[in-house]
């Protein structure tokens, strides 16, 4: 297999997962007005994982509240 279209094709796979997870903690933070708690539980997930996500996709919580 060609390792510049593996490459290639992992980047976009990587960038699909980042927008669809980064719109998905969006949605659920508008849902809950901003409460990282209580979107965590919408989702699923604990506090602590979804405020690394939410520092890692860098989005500002009060703009939902």
């Amino acid at each position: 297999m060609d390792n510049d279209k593996l490459e290639t094709g992992e980047n976009v796979l990587e960038r699909c997962v980042f927008d669809c997870e980064k719109m998905i903690i969006i949605h659920a933070l508008t849902r809950t007005k901003g409460n990282q708690s209580a979107a965590a539980e919408l989702l699923g997930t604990t506090n602590r994982i979804l405020r690394y996500k939410v520092h890692k996709y860098e989005i500002d919580c009060e703009q939902f509240k």
